[in-house]
């Protein structure tokens, strides 16, 4: 199925109302972006800044976006409390990454690339780049922090274990 290409323009002023940004936001969320370009601009409505959001949707389905043609995964169903435990630390983390680097968080790791890494733990950056979408830079860029999670949760049992057995059962 083709996936054809739309875009959207929004207009966010500096001194605007918080319903603009929210608006952005939520059609943000609700479609499978492509692109999006950022321009300061200075025109007849002012200083601020114009997003053009380039976004795809399946062609042939009369006109449906791509958000109500695929069915959004819920983690919570398809990973067990533990696996959903270490996701959970995972999208803080990558949270943690992406407000420093002031980029969405989609752009450091999608929802999937965290679940693949809940179901193969990677302990070295060849275990990351099996992940089906990460690549070398994703890797370089963020690799590090994502391990050393990993490096820590795997410590974390043995330290508990270690915690249960030098404490008296009654």
């Amino acid at each position: 199925m083709p996936l054809l290409t739309q875009f959207a323009s929004f207009y966010v002023s500096p001194f605007g109302e918080k319903s603009v940004t929210d608006e952005l936001n939520v059609f943000l969320r609700s479609h499978r972006i492509i692109n999006v370009d950022k321009r300061l601009i200075d025109g007849d409505r002012g200083t601020g800044w114009v997003f053009l959001v380039e976004y795809g949707s399946a062609g042939g389905e009369g006109g449906k976006s791509a958000s109500n043609s695929s069915q959004r995964i819920d983690y919570r169903e398809v990973l067990n409390p533990t696996e959903y435990a270490l996701y959970d630390k995972l999208r803080n983390l990558r949270k943690e990454i992406a407000d420093k680097a002031g980029i969405p968080v989609y752009a450091v790791f999608t929802n999937d690339h965290l679940a693949g890494m809940v179901k193969k733990p990677p302990k070295t950056a060849k275990d990351l780049l099996s992940i089906s979408g990460i690549g070398e830079s994703r890797v370089k860029q963020y690799g590090e922090a994502v391990i050393n999670l990993f490096a820590q949760e795997a410590q974390m049992p043995q330290e508990q274990g270690a915690n249960e057995k030098t404490e008296p059962s009654f």
